[in-house]
C-alpha cells in the first residue's frame, strides 16, 4: 500500500493535533490542581466578608455555608483566632 504525500501530511498533521490536545489537557489540569493549592489567610478572610455580606441580606443558608468554608481554611491555616471567631459566628446563626 503507497501513501502519497499528501496522505502522509494528513497523518502528520492529525499525530501534532492529538499530540497538542493532550499537552493542553495536561495543562489545564495541573492549573487547576495549582489554583486549589493550600488556602491562604485572604481566602479565609474573603469567606468571612462574604458570610457577613450574606448575613446583612438575610441569606443565613448563604452565609452559613461560607462560614463553614472559611472555618475549615482558618484551621488549615492555624489561626485559632479566625476559627473560634467563625465557630461563633455559625454559633449566632443557629441560636437566632
Amino acid at each position: 500500500m503507497k501513501l502519497t504525500k499528501k496522505k502522509l501530511i494528513f497523518i502528520a498533521i492529525a499525530i501534532v493535533s492529538i499530540a497538542a490536545i493532550i499537552l493542553g489537557t495536561i495543562l489545564v489540569i495541573d492549573y487547576i490542581k495549582n489554583t486549589n493549592a493550600a488556602p491562604t489567610q485572604d481566602t479565609a478572610n474573603t469567606l468571612k466578608d462574604q458570610g457577613i455580606e450574606a448575613l446583612k441580606s438575610n441569606d443565613e443558608t448563604t452565609a452559613k455555608q461560607s462560614f463553614e468554608a472559611a472555618k475549615t481554611q482558618y484551621e488549615e491555616l492555624g489561626d485559632t483566632n479566625g476559627s473560634v471567631d467563625m465557630d461563633a459566628q455559625l454559633y449566632l446563626l443557629e441560636h437566632n
